[in-house]
């Protein structure tokens, strides 16, 4: 990388004039409510292990919603997505979606689809269930409760993979799976990787878990709003995935971005030094997990760090008008960083302090 990555990489818009009045959702707003949600949200919910009922952390909450447009024959209008992951807790939140952005112009919210997944269970969806493909009727807009069941050896990955759908976000957290699957179908086929890992292990792990809307806001004193999605660079993959902040409204230089790649223990230094032989103007401070450098280009402050234990790289870009310094970004590497500890837990062994 001969170049600071720039924080800006528009999304291809189609329009920015608000959705009309949305479809009834077909869930309850709560589970012990009988009025129906709302499909812009917010969501809340709560995932716990069905076996002994204890918190599922780190799991990925992926939220995809679908626009139709009236001409006059409804017709399909494109799609918003938004990814979290569960807390210590097993608790996620998914704030309500914003009209603005790339909504098309004169369409309307049509469907709402939830889909939590953690490697060594079966997956969660809001509208169907795993066991029959069944329709879900148990679903609800706040305090969702999910029990996820274990992954047990008798299951299909074929069949499962098939279930929890597509999307950028769980093609990447799934691709594992896929390779699986594929041997299943055809046994002269062998994955790199034979089944999931015992639970706890091979956590989710992907860009858009580390930093929230809400959190840049709060150390930049932003006002107004972002439309988030993966950068157009390159496609995320088991091993990349990348998440854009883009103002609404505002130049470039309010745009931030994060980059993630999950590389293993050897590969991560080889990342980090790319970057640290590559970036303009690069500063090693070490102030974030293992080893971390500030670099600054024209109007873009940017920060990464590595956390060698887990073999993960971050790059975090800030166009100067949302970030009136380095330091900003140094805070919100620092929130990332806890984030990633938080879904990535080192318990065999203990975490020496949290990662270093």
């Amino acid at each position: 990388m001969t170049r600071l990555v720039t924080c800006a990489v528009l999304a291809l818009v189609v329009g920015c004039t608000p959705p009309a009045a949305s479809r009834t959702a077909s869930f309850r707003i709560r589970p012990d409510a009988v009025a129906p949600g709302n499909l812009h949200g917010p969501f809340t919910g709560r995932v716990l292990d069905a076996a002994n009922r204890s918190p599922v952390t780190g799991a990925v909450v992926y939220a995809a919603w679908t626009y139709e447009r009236s001409t006059p024959l409804p017709v399909a209008a494109g799609f918003r997505e938004a990814v979290a992951s569960t807390d210590a807790g097993g608790r996620y939140q998914l704030p309500e979606l914003e009209g603005g952005g790339s909504v098309p112009a004169g369409a309307r919210v049509t469907d709402f689809t939830l889909v939590i997944y953690k490697r060594g269970f079966v997956a969660y969806r809001s509208d169907r269930r795993f066991g029959d493909f069944g329709p879900r009727r148990d679903f609800s807009q706040l305090e969702n409760a999910v029990m996820l069941e274990r992954w047990r050896p008798e299951y299909s990955h074929a069949r499962h993979v098939r279930f929890v759908g597509g999307g950028g976000v769980i093609a990447a957290v799934t691709e594992w799976e896929a390779e699986v699957a594929i041997a299943e179908l055809d046994p002269h086929q062998k994955p790199d990787r034979l089944g999931p890992l015992p639970v706890g292990d091979g956590p989710n792990l992907v860009a858009a878990q580390l930093l929230k809307a809400d959190e840049i806001k709060a150390r930049t004193r932003f006002d107004g709003s972002f439309e988030t999605g993966p950068l157009g660079d390159e496609p995320d993959t088991a091993i990349y995935s990348s998440q854009h902040f883009r103002a609404l409204g505002r130049n470039e230089g309010f745009d931030v971005a994060i980059r993630l790649w999950r590389v293993g223990p050897a590969g991560a230094i080889d990342r980090y030094d790319e970057l640290r032989a590559g970036l303009p103007g690069t500063e090693e401070r070490d102030e974030i997990a293992s080893r971390s450098l500030r670099a600054v280009e024209n109007d873009i402050y940017g920060v990464g760090f590595l956390d060698g234990q887990r073999g993960v790289v971050v790059l975090i870009t800030c166009g100067k008008s949302q970030c009136s310094s380095v330091e900003d970004v140094v805070a919100l590497g620092v929130i990332a960083h806890k984030r990633i500890k938080e879904v990535w837990p080192l318990d065999r062994g203990g975490d020496a302090g949290g990662a270093p």
